[in-house]
């Protein structure tokens, strides 16, 4: 079985193995694991070993030739990131998150996350944290902000920046039920880097090699649908926007140069849009149709089917819902977003191409970031986890 490295997502070798030094070595610059970084990384010695004639299985150690300790800690031969214990015996599902500045991604992931765990209960599955790193990152900078202080996190760093805590992947063991046993990993990428991006980064490619790229578009980025919706939902400060959703997709496929990673296209903030009927304003009817799939979310009565049953009914679903969603994109003048991921689908840039629209928190949050008194009410927010895994083969 061959999974893949839980940061750049290339596929780990079956004939060859990477260990540096866990002994007395001092740590040097590391310039494969700074440029795949984007920042400067420090590293042990580190030695390869691959199958030959005579070894016909790969080490679990090697000896270092500068302290003379054994060599236990596994690294990725491409991008010299550590790997996980018993990562190679494994199954692994990778997601890619982008968009701009202010889009919703890191909030997204936070209650997506929260949601993925009920889901999950009710299919006799149990979702948790495999590395402390991920325990640590996510109970500081994702849980206790938004579910313990009921407040919107703080934007992600860039990654060149102290603390750029998104530099590590975050990764989910996901066991029993229908799955067996399945890691989830999860990265996350500061739009203020996204919007950046200068040609291809090796930083970056890991995009190319997910297994689902989800794109999310912030409808309060444009000007015509924060007028609109003025005095009807809470102010947002023009300062957290980042740059134009078409720019930000233009970078993130330029690094996905003939990739099979199916993209979600995906409209975060949805409640936002949702609100556009009480406004007397031609926006609002795409959305004033009470029985339309864009205003409903069915995630946990498809929990209750069997895992076949459930991805079909998903399936038929998004259909009917992409199709609705890309009118509502012509009416918001949006266009140039959903032809960007045409043509990188039918270039073969991207693999399967879905639109889907999800709102994490339920409500536009209040002044000074701060969140409605009904907490967290999230909104289809599964829908583009749960259709990229069944392109990947997870019925679930």
């Amino acid at each position: 079985m061959t999974t893949a490295c839980p940061s750049c997502f290339t596929p780990l070798p079956d004939d060859q193995v990477v260990f540096r030094c866990t002994g007395t070595c001092p740590q040097t610059s590391d310039p494969v694991a700074s440029e795949y970084a984007g920042t400067n990384v420090l590293l042990t010695p580190w030695y390869r070993a691959s199958l030959t004639g005579e070894i016909k299985v790969l080490p679990s150690s090697v000896p270092c030739r500068r302290c003379q300790s054994r060599c236990t800690q596994e690294i990725c031969p491409t991008c010299h990131y550590d790997i996980p214990a018993g990562w190679r015996s494994s199954r692994a599902f990778t997601v890619a998150v982008a968009g701009a500045r202010g889009a919703g991604k890191s909030v997204y992931i936070g209650v997506g996350m929260q949601s993925l765990t009920r889901y999950a209960q009710s299919r006799a599955c149990t979702v948790s944290p495999y590395t402390q790193g991920t325990l640590d990152v996510y109970n500081r900078e994702y849980y206790k902000p938004l579910f313990d202080e009921n407040i919107t996190m703080r934007g992600t760093p860039p990654v060149s920046a102290g603390g750029a805590y998104q530099r590590d992947p975050l990764i989910w063991d996901m066991s029993g039920g229908p799955l067996g046993r399945l890691f989830l990993v999860i990265r996350d990428a500061a739009g203020e880097d996204l919007e950046k991006i200068v040609g291809r980064s090796k930083a970056f490619s890991f995009f190319s090699r997910a297994d689902l790229v989800v794109f999310l578009f912030d409808p309060l980025r444009l000007n015509g649908v924060r007028q609109v919706l003025s005095g009807i939902i809470p102010d947002v400060d023009p300062k957290r926007l980042g740059a134009p959703a078409e720019k930000v997709l233009a970078n993130v496929l330029n690094q996905m140069e003939r990739s099979k990673a199916p993209m979600a296209l995906t409209i975060s903030k949805f409640d936002s849009l949702q609100q556009l009927p009480q406004a007397n304003n031609p926006l609002a009817l795409p959305l004033a149709n009470p029985g339309s799939q864009i205003n409903q979310d069915d995630t946990m009565a498809r929990a209750a089917l069997p895992p076949r049953e459930a991805v079909k009914a998903l399936d038929r679903d998004s259909e009917l819902l992409d199709a609705e969603l890309r009118t509502l994109y012509q009416e918001l003048g949006q266009n140039s977003v959903v032809l960007l991921a045409e043509q990188a689908h039918q270039s073969h840039k991207i693999g399967e191409l879905r639109h889907f629209a999800v709102s994490a928190l339920g409500e536009t949050p209040e002044h000074n970031q701060q969140l409605t008194l009904r907490g967290v009410s999230p909104f289809r927010v599964l829908d583009p986890i749960l259709w990229g895994m069944a392109q990947a083969g997870y019925l679930f």
